[in-house]
């Protein structure tokens, strides 16, 4: 009898032992305290910031869910900006709600457009409200509006892509794979730019071509050509965290095959009868090394690539082992001037590291360049000797070897 009693008193210890250990546990877990439901958030896609006196004008453009789901809700537009003008960027969230009933919700970001004008005064201090935030992934795109206000750019509205932001994001991303006119940069590769040894920023341009007014209106995605578009045009190049000025086509082409960014690209050389053969990169490779000669830090660019031959306007015949050699070795000096020439622009007219140089020899040799950085100051760059080569194959020529244009002629 005792013995059942004992037992039925120790089982009747082990459950409260067990029930107030699992009270305590439950004390610890926080549950869906911050939980928000969807129709109280309003998405936001994109954000501009402009410089206006000494604020700032932030647009936020947001979803409209109805309009994204197929079944028409009576609005004209798909997406809503809402602007306010205030002494920090993370106000215009409080702002926000004085104008949307919903609150924003900025995890879906794309794009961070960025006034030339606030570029061009420091970027640092904008960037710090995303990164620090725990709401936005630092996957989004981030932009410069060039001649225009970044409100005006996210104001327009696009064809195919109903979304602006979402355009903005994809013409990007395809448009750097496709040719290396552009470049793209989230805020994470801004942010280690900017607080990296010897290197320096650079960001793509969105030129606003047209009216904004009528970028803004239900029209301007009725016709068959809309009146305003948006489109990529011209790197910023940045020293630290300010805007200094535009690389031309040829000298972004050249950045972006220095520090290893093409993922295709096209161009063109002369034939023999001094017409052009267009030929396609499909597939590129920079090599980045340092060497120490005599002391002296030098730095060898070796581009590689594999292309096909895209068109030929030429009567030249390339189906010869030995044209192929002549439009190999003609691809390859031509290559390298355009290395050779985009760096010593941005040398010349900026001094700038956008091409990593310095960063190149810090990760290489730290002594060597806090020696040449001690020396030569912030005047370095023209005292690192580059060499600079290339080599390309041809993959394919197409299924003709001569062109037929002369036959057509005749």
């Amino acid at each position: 009898m005792k013995l059942i009693l004992r037992n039925c008193l120790l089982r009747s210890t082990r459950r409260r032992t067990w029930t107030t250990l699992l009270l305590c546990i439950s004390l610890l877990l926080t549950g869906c305290w911050e939980r928000q439901e969807l129709n109280e958030l309003a998405f936001v896609l994109g954000v501009g910031i402009d410089k206006v006196g000494d604020k700032y004008n932030v647009s936020m453009q947001a979803v409209i869910p109805s309009e994204i789901a197929g079944k028409s809700s009576g609005y004209s537009t798909p997406v809503a900006l809402y602007q306010s003008t205030v002494d920090n960027v993370y106000d215009a969230l409080r702002e926000f709600t004085l104008m949307s009933p919903r609150q924003s919700y900025l995890g879906h970001i794309r794009v961070l457009v960025i006034g030339e004008e606030l570029a061009r005064e420091g970027i640092a201090p904008v960037l710090d409200v995303f990164k620090r935030s725990r709401e936005p992934r630092s996957d989004f795109y981030v932009m410069v509006a060039r001649d225009s206000l970044a409100s005006e750019v996210l104001s327009v509205l696009t064809p195919l892509e109903k979304i602006p932001s979402i355009k903005l994001f994809n013409s990007l991303s395809r448009s750097h794979k496709a040719s290396a006119k552009t470049t793209t940069a989230t805020l994470d590769e801004v942010i280690n730019d900017l607080f990296s040894q010897g290197l320096s920023p650079v960001l793509t341009g969105v030129l606003m071509d047209g009216s904004a007014r009528e970028g803004m209106e239900r029209s301007n995605v009725q016709s068959v050509e809309p009146r305003t578009k948006l489109r990529y045009r011209g790197v910023a190049i940045f020293e630290k965290d300010k805007m200094k000025g535009w690389l031309d086509e040829d000298e972004a082409v050249g950045l972006n095959y220095i520090t290893d960014k093409v993922v295709t690209n096209t161009g063109f050389v002369m034939g023999t009868d001094n017409r052009p053969i267009v030929v396609e990169a499909l597939r590129a490779k920079t090599e980045r090394k340092v060497k120490m000669l005599n002391g002296v830090p030098n730095i060898f660019i070796h581009v590689k690539l594999l292309t096909n031959v895209q068109e030929v306007p030429s009567e030249m015949d390339i189906g010869t082992p030995q044209a192929i050699n002549f439009i190999t070795k003609e691809a390859e000096n031509k290559l390298v001037e355009l290395l050779r020439t985009s760096c010593t622009r941005i040398i010349s007219k900026y001094n700038i590291d956008a091409m990593g140089f310095g960063h190149l020899i810090y990760q290489h040799n730290p002594e060597a360049w806090s020696e040449l950085k001690g020396r030569y100051g912030e005047h370095y760059l023209g005292k690192i000797p580059v060499h600079y080569s290339a080599s390309i194959k041809i993959n394919r020529i197409g299924t003709l070897d001569k062109s037929f244009l002369s036959e057509v002629k005749k």
